[in-house]
């Protein structure tokens, strides 16, 4: 992973920044449709940690369990309190939920949008640290880890060494002899709630590493 420091003092910069980094890591020669994922931290010294593993600092066995046990009561008390009933892939869409009703999960929010990702770097800023936006090539994480260029929505229809390849990072609720893969990959949501329509969500889901994403060099700034 290479941390380039770019200071950016206005939106144009930015814009201006996004598009050298597009230009630097896809070829202009090609049409290619793939974008870089763009995620905002309040503050730039801020670790590409998802929240499970910012929340809790205790044996990666105890981990698990926490999180089993959160999942096991977002699934039992969510239903009334939402519209949403999760059906093709329910284990991923509560996930998704969980993620976006603030449980702590092993999911890290991106977005396909630089500007939105510039919004949550600054929206609550009071300008006493430096801010700062992640930019990740997905496509080439996606090939490190799973071999394939092309990324993987979970919730729609997969072949059956996909569906089996992914659940190894979302492994059944209380399983036993639970062993998660160290890296984390990334992954599209379904839009089955709004937020996840409107902010252009795209997550990686970490693995066993709580620091999965700095083992790989040349697919984030």
């Amino acid at each position: 992973m290479s941390r380039n420091k770019n200071e950016i003092s206005n939106v144009s910069e930015f814009l201006k920044r996004v598009k050298e980094i597009r230009d630097e890591w896809w070829s202009k020669d090609k049409d290619d449709p793939w974008m870089p994922w763009f995620r905002g931290h309040q503050r730039a010294d801020w670790k590409l940690r998802p929240k499970l593993y910012r929340d809790y600092d205790p044996t990666r066995r105890e981990k698990l369990r926490i999180e089993d046990e959160i999942r096991e009561e977002f699934v039992v008390r969510a239903p009334a309190l939402s519209h949403i009933r999760p059906a093709d892939q329910p284990d991923w869409d509560w996930y998704f939920l969980m993620q976006h009703s603030g449980a702590p999960t092993r999911l890290l929010d991106w977005s396909e949008g630089a500007l939105i990702g510039l919004y949550f770097a600054v929206r609550d800023s009071h300008g006493f640290y430096d801010a700062a936006v992640w930019v990740l090539d997905p496509y080439k994480l996606n090939k490190r880890v799973v071999g394939e260029l092309e990324l993987i929505c979970p919730t729609i229809s997969m072949n059956s060494a996909g569906q089996k390849s992914l659940k190894r990072w979302l492994p059944p609720a209380n399983l036993q002899k639970k062993k998660l893969p160290s890296a984390p990959v990334p992954i599209l949501p379904a839009h089955i709630a709004q937020r996840i329509s409107s902010q252009r969500s795209c997550f990686t889901i970490h693995g066993s590493d709580q620091n999965g994403l700095t083992n790989f060099k040349g697919m984030t700034c």
